[in-house]
């Protein structure tokens, strides 16, 4: 009798463990979105467009999966438990540090070289800032380009276990190819490392305030603009900041991260009020400030950035849109461009907003023998122009630019690398593509054209 009683017991237990997450939907309403997640919005049993919505059952499911009562607490408690007792992480974006410290999980591969940029890349992102700095010179203005560092290449001692750093890294590359390109560099990692303090956050992938100021600082040197040396701001640590990898791994934790707190408030204000510090455009004024404007091109790291180089300017636009929008450089006294270190192969994929540079050709360019597929492709926010795209057969040299002949004429195109050698270039709205001029093996070529559209 008494182990019947047991079997119901555990039976009881059993369907309730089952039944708390929908239970606790209806009576305490749906969980939240953990940390970046994207929120699911609830099914609808109709269409946008007034049928039925066929897929409503499969819908309610993926609603349900995100946003099921009690998610949070789950999520805290299985990551919880394997880091503790196993030393693993419930989360693949995230990795282990030692104590408190975690990391991005893709930067591993960064540091080590897994994931490693080709020399080819290096280049095209370089030579591709080369045509940025030309046209944005070009317009009056002047151009810096910055890479913020993964906070695993500033401290290596504070991850889990025991890494082995790259050769050359894919920043080291892309910094080595923008100095042979002549393109003026914000050296962060340079900064950053000899600071002698901490300077990012131990349960966030980002720098703190202290470290965006000393950012700020290097910044502004590279561009040669005079400006309050940020980085002897007085403040203190405060326990305010939400760390990202933090509540990836324990959502409902609710334990904030240091933050360094100024004690006396930025000198700007919000052209118009923004929603948060990624917006995906911000644009501010500063107060009592002689420095001109500024178009900063900025990813997450500029959540902490742009409050102080907006203090150091008369007008500024911060802008997290890709392609990058170049064409209205010439409104900016100063243009920068920052990304962080583990995306910099995307400054290799030709996504950029300006006419292409018109060249003057000479010599002989021989006929290659093959076909360059291209594609044409509507540019609607750049009004006469259109873009076109194309692929290399058998690709090039590393160090070879690409000519576009197009009515008669000679353009440079961005270069573009990954899987494949090509090219990218905003070209004038009627002008016909050609002929594709590179290098390879060290020789000259010509290639005709095969439309792929």
């Amino acid at each position: 009798m008494k182990q019947e009683w047991l079997y119901r017991i555990f039976v009881g237990l059993f369907f309730a463990v089952l039944l708390a997450p929908a239970v606790g939907t209806l009576l305490l309403g749906p969980s939240g979105a953990v940390a970046n997640e994207t929120i699911v919005p609830l099914p609808r049993a109709q269409t946008p467009q007034g049928g039925v919505n066929w897929a409503y059952l499969s819908d309610a499911g993926d609603w349900f999966e995100k946003h099921f009562a009690f998610r949070k607490e789950l999520i805290t408690g299985d990551s919880l438990w394997k880091a503790k007792l196993l030393g693993t992480s419930a989360q693949s974006k995230v990795a282990l540090g030692r104590g408190e410290w975690l990391f991005y999980a893709e930067t591993v591969d960064d540091y080590t070289g897994a994931d490693n940029i080709t020399p080819r890349q290096a280049w095209c992102a370089a030579r591709s800032m080369g045509l940025v700095r030309d046209w944005v010179e070009g317009e009056g203005a002047r151009f810096v380009c910055t890479v913020a560092p993964n906070k695993l290449s500033l401290y290596p001692e504070k991850f889990a276990g025991s890494l082995e750093r790259a050769g050359e890294t894919a920043a080291d590359r892309f910094a080595r190819a923008l100095a042979e390109e002549g393109v003026a560099y914000a050296d962060l990692f340079e900064a950053l490392g000899g600071a002698g303090e901490v300077l990012y956050h131990e349960m966030d992938s980002h720098w703190t305030n202290k470290g965006a100021a000393l950012g700020h600082d290097t910044i502004l040197a590279a561009l040669g603009v005079e400006g309050a040396v940020a980085s002897y701001k007085p403040g203190s640590y405060q326990d305010t900041h939400e760390g990202d990898l933090h509540t990836m791994l324990y959502p409902a934790s609710g334990r904030l991260d240091s933050q360094f707190v100024f004690e006396e408030p930025l000198q700007f204000t919000y052209d118009a009020p923004i929603r948060g510090a990624d917006d995906i455009n911000i644009y501010t004024t500063g107060t009592g400030v002689s420095n001109g404007s500024l178009l900063m091109f900025r990813d997450s790291f500029g959540n902490a950035l742009h409050p102080l180089m907006a203090e150091s300017f008369g007008h500024a636009h911060f802008t997290r849109a890709t392609p990058y929008d170049l064409t209205k450089a010439g409104e900016w006294g100063c243009v920068v461009l920052e990304i962080v270190e583990r995306n910099v192969a995307r400054l290799a994929e030709g996504a950029y907003l300006m006419p292409a540079p018109e060249m003057e050709l000479s010599g002989e360019w021989p006929d290659g023998g093959g076909l360059v597929l291209a594609l044409r492709q509507v540019e609607p926010n750049m009004p006469g122009y259109g873009r076109v795209t194309g692929t290399l057969p058998g690709g090039c040299d590393v160090d070879s630019p690409i000519y576009l002949e197009a009515g008669g004429a000679f353009y440079e195109a961005f270069p573009t690398a990954g899987e494949a050698d090509g090219f990218s270039a905003m070209l004038p709205e009627g002008a016909v593509l050609e002929g594709v001029l590179y290098w390879k093996d060290g020789g000259a070529l010509r290639q005709a054209v095969e439309w792929a559209d």
